[in-house]
């Protein structure tokens, strides 16, 4: 999988020119719906709490934020499996981070990424129902890159970064599986739910002093993430 693809139509020398760094980019097709799905979604449930990191939203106004691995933090217990299950019956959103190895495409999709950007990760956003509780506007510290997997999901997007308070909407839109949305690092945005949905947030640090001027691509053989294993082409003769 190359970037070309990913971004296909927008061609790399538009996207890095016109949007990197400067403005949110929308891309309505019909691509990557299967990178997650609910029977991701299941299978990792299934293995709770062998797995970690999971999170659960509770946004109530004031930022609290259930989540497992910091519960010190929080004053939340650990979850059992079937606490995650009645909250998510209830209406919360379920947060996967660090899920980039549930599925080789999402993986792909990082290794393509990270030729021209620094190391990341793929976090899952979902949401059982309309208007389970997502965050409010605030600004992320990565490059954004949202791919819409199942169900509708509105954004507003707006004009302020981060160092001023989010007044101005640039844009709301509804986004259906299979578009791709691009945030610039520090601009405010906001998600609400309209139904069941699954969104796979896929975002990156900038290399160290990447810049037009100055543009470094590395190749899948730089990269220090270890490769994904296939034990169907990996086990040996049974003469």
């Amino acid at each position: 999988m190359t970037l070309e693809e990913i971004l296909d139509p927008v061609t790399l020398k538009e996207f890095f020119t016109v949007y990197w760094r400067k403005k949110h980019l929308i891309l309505k097709r019909d691509k990557f719906k299967d990178i997650f799905t609910f029977n991701h979604l299941s299978r990792y449930i299934n293995r709770f709490p062998e797995v970690g990191h999971l999170k659960v939203l509770d946004y109530d106004g004031y930022g609290t934020q259930w989540c497992k691995n910091k519960i010190k933090q929080f004053q939340h217990p650990y979850f059992s499996r079937e606490q995650i299950v009645d909250l998510w019956k209830k209406g919360k959103t379920i947060v996967v981070p660090f899920c980039e190895r549930e599925d080789k495409k999402l993986l792909d999709i990082c290794f393509a990424f990270e030729n021209y950007f620094g190391r990341g990760q793929a976090n899952v956003y979902a949401s059982p129902c309309a208007n389970s509780k997502s965050f409010p506007a605030h600004t992320d510290n990565t490059e954004n890159f949202l791919f819409h997997t199942y169900g509708k999901t509105k954004w507003t997007i707006y004009k302020e970064f981060a160092g001023k308070q989010p007044k101005t909407i640039l844009e709301e839109v509804i986004l259906d599986a299979g578009d791709l949305l691009y945030i610039p690092k520090h601009q405010y945005h906001k998600v609400d739910t309209i139904g069941p949905r699954i969104l796979c947030s896929i975002h990156f640090e900038n290399k160290v002093n990447q810049s037009l001027a100055n543009f470094i691509i590395t190749n899948n053989e730089q990269n220090p993430r270890t490769k994904w294993i296939n034990m169907e082409t990996e086990h040996g003769s049974t003469k």
